[in-house]
């Protein structure tokens, strides 16, 4: 028989990893993003891949998502994030995860995704420029953590650095982050993209919203206001026709616009995104338009269902 004594309880059960702040994770990935930074340009092949790869994770297809992703040189990692508890899955190439705290090596510049696993899929926020529009990463993930059921699309390198403007993924749809994106707005899967502009581009201004090529819808007005009582001096695209910095050529947000689904570009001054108190109050903002989109999806669901 086993000894029972209290003098000599059984050992402790090993603990389990230890949840990933995120937000340092991103730091760390965007931390050597520099104009002279690596990028390669990804083939369709490999650009499906991890479209697919993204897709099957998002259906709970593991070993589906598994074999696609690999063959374009991407792994799934799963997590608790720190400050939500939440489960989180990461997406990232095998060769520039180089350790757990996020670390970089030798990667091809093609992005990350994470999933927040604690509900049904139900947005995304897009980064196209991390460290290059500074401290838009970090924004995207405080948006990423005040609403469950989203999807982070980060790109992997800096904007100037592949050549040609290859790595401008905002602009190219030859990329891993458009792939993406896309996948995403075909399931229907509003999104919001986050960009910077320096106070020499709109002298007096804190932000810009826009829907890109779409029309404007209640969220892109919900958002404008939202800013303005945060204190912000917003610029409402669509009332200024030819307006700069409206997003109007964006391949993300002309994909979104010829599907119908909703879909916002934001531009923010760089004193709203170093300062962060003014970068959570954003986050707050864009919070409740991702709220009011999944409210509308419910009401849509239910008036499908009767």
């Amino acid at each position: 028989m086993g000894n029972t004594d209290s003098r000599y309880p059984p050992p402790a059960a090993p603990p389990g990893p230890a949840p990933v702040d995120l937000a340092a994770r991103v730091d760390a990935f965007t931390a050597d993003f520099f104009p002279s930074g690596r990028y390669t340009v990804p083939g369709a092949a490999q650009r499906r891949a991890v479209a697919d790869g993204v897709l099957g994770a998002l259906d709970g297809r593991t070993g589906d998502a598994e074999r696609a992703l690999a063959r374009a040189g991407y792994r799934i990692t799963g997590f608790t994030e720190a400050v939500t508890g939440r489960p989180v899955t990461e997406i990232a190439e095998t060769g520039e995860t180089a350790a757990d705290d996020g670390g970089t090596g030798d990667g091809r510049g093609w992005g990350r995704v994470y999933l927040d696993r604690s509900a049904r899929p139900a947005w995304s926020v897009q980064v196209p420029h991390p460290a290059s529009d500074v401290r838009t990463e970090a924004l995207g993930v405080e948006l990423f953590r005040a609403v469950p059921g989203g999807v982070l699309v980060l790109a992997g390198s800096h904007r100037r650095a592949g050549a040609d403007g290859s790595s401008d993924v905002a602009h190219r749809s030859d990329t891993v982050f458009a792939a993406v994106v896309e996948a995403l707005t075909l399931r229907g899967l509003p999104g919001i993209q986050l960009h910077g502009f320096g106070a020499a581009s709109l002298p007096g201004r804190d932000a810009v919203v826009s829907s890109g090529a779409g029309r404007p819808g209640p969220a892109a007005e919900l958002t404008a206001a939202g800013l303005g009582g945060a204190g912000l001096v917003v610029r409402r695209a669509w009332r200024e026709p030819g307006a700069r910095l409206a997003g109007a050529t964006n391949v993300a947000g002309l994909f979104a616009a010829g599907l119908g689904v909703p879909w916002l570009h934001v531009e923010l001054a760089y004193g709203v995104r170093a300062d962060p108190a003014r970068r959570a109050a954003v986050a707050r903002v864009l919070a409740e338009t991702v709220r009011g989109w999944d409210a509308d999806q419910q009401g849509r669901r239910r008036r499908s269902i009767t």
